[in-house]
């Protein structure tokens, strides 16, 4: 029996069973089955509406889905919801749980879908945990009206389609979750199933948080099967604190990762070799330093941190950008060096970088410009400058530009543009120096933007929209 030929209540079931991936295509089979979709027309574009893009929200009148719990109930009441998701920002789980009427699951005794999911959870089993253990401990930080972390991993099990993923702000992992995530991942790798088709992933802490966020928290995550961009503000990653590595003493490989933004981050060369040694496909790398107050360090060893980055990833990256977001200690002398980042195209860098190599060709040579200009890789076509444009950091932009005409050719031949920053209260010889590698420049045709505002992203960073 041909498909247009079933009986309108078999027809019926199939229509419900395509939402949402094939509801659309199957409505354009014939004008039959047109018809028998349309009943479904308006409760599929309010599910997508409401679904496809997810956070959590509170509202005066309605269902207010506030927390990993509200969604495991709404799942278990209507499971064709999961299969809309396709974005899902948890950052803000139980944050307003405070400002509603308590709410409970059923018990164990009480049962009923709830509690089914989790009985009947493949996941929970493949990670050896027991269901009813791990049910107990939901309930009761249900009960107390407390952030889940089962609650918030337990929900990732249950989502097929999604491909962005921002975790819940208050996420912490403890031994059940870690689990769970493991069998999570593992079967992702091998079949169609929950978080196998992620390639965008967020850690929610903002850049003020004083809270960190351990980068081995990202590990797991990052070695999805098609994960491919991962932006993560207030990350750890120390040798004093080996807990902080993302990849220590973790089978897991980021093979498909491409595109890393770590900003707001305390990383130092260790925590950044580790990270690279497990992402061999990387191409862009944004890291922007920040020690606050509380840091376990202060000051930054930024050539090492460099120097690591061009010996682990050297021979993949088309883009990298280093800033100094907040530094409470000083910078460590040394001497850092990306000719061998031989593909990288865009390149942003403090000029407080460029100082150092200053001073350490000083120390060694009385012509030191041949060894601070080797700091920029000749296959750089956009180059950014970061700068307070204080501290004398109009001799690194002489270092860099001093004998433009000259070095263009051999030492840049690829560079077309290049962003200065120089701001309202940089010093006056600092602004000399911009208004004359502007002219410079012209005249070799590389254009040269000087810009007031340092913080604003003018490139187009792979990953980051």
């Amino acid at each position: 029996m041909m498909f247009t030929q079933l009986p309108n209540e078999i027809l019926d079931d199939i229509i419900k069973h395509t939402l949402p991936e094939g509801f659309e295509s199957v409505g354009l089979t014939c004008k039959r089955i047109y018809a028998r979709c349309t009943p479904f027309i308006d409760r599929h574009r309010e599910l997508r509406s409401r679904f496809q893009t997810f956070r959590y929200y509170l509202r005066p009148r309605g269902w207010n889905l506030t927390s990993a719990s509200d969604m495991i109930m709404l799942i278990a009441a209507e499971p064709v919801v999961v299969r809309y998701i396709r974005g899902a920002t948890f950052d803000s789980d139980s944050r307003f749980l405070r400002r509603q009427l308590p709410k409970s699951v059923p018990s164990i005794p009480d049962g009923g879908p709830v509690v089914e999911l989790f009985a009947s959870s493949t996941y929970l089993k493949q990670a050896n945990l027991d269901w009813k253990e791990y049910y107990t401990a939901f309930e009761e930080d249900v009960r107390e009206q407390r952030y889940s972390q089962h609650g918030a991993a337990f929900l990732l099990t249950l989502l097929p389609n999604i491909e962005k993923l921002i975790l819940p702000r208050f996420w912490k992992p403890n031994d059940a979750t870690d689990k769970l995530l493991e069998a999570v991942v593992a079967k992702a790798k091998q079949s169609t199933s929950s978080l196998a088709a992620v390639t965008r992933f967020e850690e929610a802490l903002s850049l003020g948080a004083e809270v960190r966020f351990d980068l081995r928290w990202a590990s797991p995550f990052l070695a999805l099967p098609h994960m491919r961009s991962f932006r993560g503000p207030s990350c750890l990653a120390l040798e004093d604190i080996p807990r902080s590595l993302a990849f220590r003493d973790s089978h897991h490989i980021a093979e498909t990762l491409q595109a890393a933004h770590l900003i707001s981050c305390c990383i130092d060369e260790v925590g950044i070799t580790d990270f690279l040694k497990h992402t061999p496909c990387l191409k862009t790398l944004r890291y922007w330093h920040c020690t606050k107050n509380d840091s376990p360090i202060q000051d930054w060893d930024i050539c090492k941190f460099v120097n690591a980055v061009e010996r682990e990833a050297g021979s993949n990256l088309v883009q990298f950008s280093i800033r100094i977001f907040e530094l409470h200690g000083s910078i460590v002398p040394g001497q850092a060096s990306l000719r061998g980042c031989h593909r990288l195209e865009t390149l942003e860098i403090p000029l407080e970088l460029v100082m150092c190599n200053i001073a350490a060709a000083t120390s060694h040579t009385t012509n030191p410009t041949e060894h601070h200009v080797d700091l920029i890789p000749t296959s750089v076509a956009q180059l950014s400058l970061v700068s307070k444009g204080t501290d004398h950091h109009e001799e690194a932009l002489n270092a860099l530009f001093g004998h433009f005409h000259s070095m263009h050719d051999s030492q840049l031949p690829a560079l077309q543009e290049v962003i200065i920053s120089c701001l309202n209260s940089a010093d006056d010889i600092y602004k000399d120096q911009c208004d004359r590698i502007v002219k410079e420049a012209s005249d070799k045709g590389v254009v040269v933007r000087l810009d007031l505002w340092p913080l604003m992203v003018r490139f187009v960073w792979d990953g980051e929209n």
